[in-house]
């Protein structure tokens, strides 16, 4: 597991808007230089926030996420 990665990229899409946009867009092209296991990969593809959250993503991103997170 690479919880640290998970909350780098949640970070991320938190904060960087082009790249949020990318992850809309193309989730699996975005995510495709990232550390992620599998698991952790199909998480964010899905937006399963509930398992992201399980794989130790920050619940505070998860739910601060612009257009992502529970607003």
């Amino acid at each position: 597991m690479s919880r640290y990665e998970v909350n780098v990229l949640l970070y991320r899409l938190k904060k960087d808007s082009v790249f949020r946009r990318r992850f809309r867009d193309d989730a699996r092209g975005a995510l495709s230089g990232a550390e992620l296991t599998d698991e952790e990969r199909e998480a964010f593809v899905k937006w399963d926030a509930p398992r992201l959250n399980e794989l130790g993503g920050s619940l505070h991103l998860l739910i601060s996420i612009p257009g992502l997170g529970g607003h």
